[in-house]
């Protein structure tokens, strides 16, 4: 059984298959290239993590091969060692909240204080508006110039509690109250 590699040809700049059998050796057309492989083959006799042997004939005058085999097989215990075990991360999931409006009167139209969300891209508005109506996203990057989202989130119509969550590159958010009465709105946001 043969599997295909593609690698990108330096000279053309196109993508060319390389072949290799089930023994993950190269399958090779190209002359040339069969010769400087072949070259390459006689050299290296084994290669494992465990023991690498090279022949003595390619070696620089003077160079001993169980020199290079006790270094290469302590560099490959030595990166082994640093691999094993568990990898851990210091940082956690960075995440905000706070309070659009508790108990405030608003009136259709009104907007919320901006919140900064530079930091986040998760955003999530909740709450209850005390009677059935809705509530709009609205978005900027300055802090100055506002557009309306497609979000656009209702209450039900029991409890008249809400709830949405979005995903937002803006830099800024706020809502716009599109209900008059008194509410109860927070947000959340996670990096």
């Amino acid at each position: 059984m043969s599997t295909l590699q593609y690698v990108r040809d330096t000279s053309t700049n196109k993508n060319r298959v390389l072949e290799v059998d089930s023994s993950c050796k190269l399958s090779v057309n190209d002359a040339a290239a069969q010769s400087s492989l072949s070259l390459i083959n006689g050299k290296i006799t084994t290669c494992d993590t465990s023991n690498i042997e090279v022949v003595a004939s390619a070696l620089p005058s003077g160079a001993s091969t169980s020199a290079l085999q006790t270094s290469a097989n302590s560099t490959l215990s030595d990166i082994d060692s640093k691999l094993g075990g568990t990898l851990t991360t210091s940082a956690g999931v960075s995440r905000a909240s706070g309070n659009l409006a508790v108990a405030s009167s608003v009136t259709s139209g009104d907007v919320s204080a901006s919140v900064d969300a530079n930091s986040y891209k998760n955003i999530a508005v909740f709450g209850n508006l005390g009677a059935s109506g809705d509530v709009e996203i609205q978005v900027s990057n300055d802090n100055s110039n506002w557009y309306t989202s497609d979000k656009q989130i209702y209450s039900n119509y029991s409890s008249y509690d809400l709830y949405g969550s979005f995903q937002c590159d803006a830099r800024y958010i706020r809502v716009k109250y599109n209900i008059t009465g008194t509410i109860t709105i927070r947000y959340a946001l996670m990096a």
